[in-house]
């Protein structure tokens, strides 16, 4: 290979690891009593997966990164345990929260924000 084709190839290879993070996702762990701060955006939660060590009470925080009013609500079976009223863009809010062991789901209740993709699990250990 050409000096010129393998310094193409190193651009190609890194312009594809530098796609930013516009991707939702991750996974973040706290322990008991801890808390948890989630960047929310359209549409969707990062991390969108989060791990808590032990039930009990827990701090939940919504960082409103879009341009439109989002919340976080954790449920469990359809019914809501717990979390932020809608608020508009560029604000943060905390709720706590006291969970049993088990899995949970944190979603945006505005709208249809959940189900275009702001939606979340939550494990408590």
């Amino acid at each position: 290979m050409t000096r010129s084709a393998l310094t193409l190839a190193a651009l190609v290879l890194l312009a594809a690891g530098c796609g930013g993070n516009d991707q939702p996702g991750g996974t973040v762990t706290a322990p008991a009593g801890g808390s948890v701060r989630v960047t929310g955006k359209e549409y969707s939660f990062d991390p969108s997966t989060i791990v808590v060590e032990a039930g009990g009470r827990f701090r939940l925080t919504l960082d409103n990164r879009g341009s439109l009013a989002h919340n976080i609500k954790v449920e469990k079976d359809g019914r809501v345990l717990g979390g932020t009223p809608a608020f508009p863009a560029g604000e943060t809010r905390s709720a706590t929260v006291r969970l049993a062991p088990g899995t949970y789901d944190f979603l945006c209740t505005v709208g249809d924000h959940a189900d275009l993709g702001m939606r979340g699990k939550l494990k408590v250990g």
